[in-house]
C-alpha cells in the first residue's frame, strides 16, 4: 500500500466521521445548540483535523446535507429501477424518502430553514443531480412501459415538489405517518398518470411573442 494511497483513504474516512459525528449532533440537540466543539469531540478527531476540511459550522450542514441527500437519492434510484409497475415505481420511492425524514426531522428541518442555500444546491449540486435521476428513471420506467409517455421534465417537476413539500408537512407534524402520506402520494399520481394512458401526451404550450 502506498503512502498516498494511504493518506487518501484517511482523508475519506476522516471527513465521513465529521460528516457522521455532526448529522447525529444535529439531530439530537438541533442546529443552533451545536457547536463545532461538540462536533469534533462526537467525531473523536482532533480539533486542527476538522479545519482540514470545514471552515465553518455552516459549510459543515451545506456538505452534510449534500451527503444524505445524496444516499437517500441513490437508494430511491434503486427502489426506481426495481419497480415492476408505476405503483411499486412510486410508493417505493416516497416511503423510503418519507421514512427519511420522520426519522431524521430536524435535518430536513434545516434544510427548510435555509432554503435559499438548498435552492442553489437544486440548480448545481446534489439535489440537480437527485431530479436528473428520477428524469432517467422515468424515461426507463416509460421504456420499460411501466410509466406511460408523457412530459418527462414536467412529471419530475411535480413529483419532486410533491414529495418536497410533503416532506415538509411530515417534519412539521412529528405524528403524521410516512406510510398514509406515501400512499396518499402514491393514490394522487397514479390515478394521473395513468390517465395518459389512454390519450395522446399533452404538448406544453409554448408561448410566442407578439
Amino acid at each position: 500500500m502506498s503512502k498516498t494511497g494511504k493518506r487518501e483513504r484517511n482523508k475519506v474516512a476522516n471527513r465521513g466521521a465529521i460528516l457522521d459525528a455532526a448529522r447525529q449532533c444535529f439531530l439530537e440537540r438541533g442546529y443552533d445548540a451545536v457547536t463545532i466543539r461538540d462536533v469534533v469531540r462526537q467525531s473523536g478527531l482532533a480539533a486542527g483535523t476538522f479545519y482540514n476540511y470545514f471552515r465553518t459550522k455552516e459549510e459543515l450542514l451545506r456538505a452534510l446535507i449534500e451527503s444524505r441527500v445524496a444516499q437517500v437519492t441513490a437508494q430511491l434510484v434503486e427502489l426506481r429501477r426495481r419497480a415492476r409497475n408505476l405503483q411499486q415505481f412510486l410508493e417505493g420511492a416516497y416511503l423510503a424518502g418519507f421514512r427519511t425524514v420522520a426519522d431524521e426531522p430536524v435535518l430536513y428541518n434545516l434544510m427548510l430553514r435555509n432554503e435559499p442555500a438548498v435552492r442553489a444546491l437544486y440548480k448545481d449540486s446534489v439535489l440537480g443531480v437527485s431530479v436528473r435521476a428520477l428524469k432517467d428513471d422515468l424515461r426507463d420506467g416509460m421504456n420499460r412501459g411501466i410509466i406511460p409517455r408523457m412530459d418527462v421534465d414536467a412529471l419530475a417537476a411535480a413529483l419532486f415538489g410533491a414529495g418536497y413539500e410533503l416532506g415538509r408537512l411530515l417534519a412539521e407534524n412529528p405524528g403524521r405517518d410516512p406510510e398514509a402520506t406515501a400512499a396518499f402520494a402514491t393514490r394522487l399520481f397514479v390515478g394521473g398518470i395513468q390517465a395518459f394512458a389512454s390519450n395522446a401526451p399533452l404538448k406544453p404550450r409554448v408561448r410566442t411573442a407578439g
